[in-house]
């Protein structure tokens, strides 16, 4: 059996229900494609809730996250470790 592994996923909870709303995936690479992470993302996330387009795809990056779309949320290691 594979599994497909997202490194982060918040849910919410409309109705006391929780459904997936944001998944992310982190590299450690200095450059990162944000559309083929999100692509990617997209096929994992398809294990946990039928409306993939409805999420939130959080790409993490070193340095900087290029190609980026609307319902991308791009995150670098500036934005988490400012002074």
């Amino acid at each position: 059996m594979t599994f497909a592994v997202i490194d982060a996923v918040v849910l919410a909870e409309p109705a006391r229900t929780r459904v997936p709303v944001l998944v992310g995936e982190a590299e450690w690479s200095r450059t990162v494609d944000a559309e083929r992470l999100r692509a990617r993302l997209s096929r994992k996330a398809a294990n946990l809730t039928g409306d993939v387009d409805a999420l939130t795809y959080a790409v993490c990056a070193r340095e900087e996250v290029t190609h980026v779309r609307e319902g991308v949320l791009p995150i670098t290691a500036a934005d988490v470790f400012r002074p």
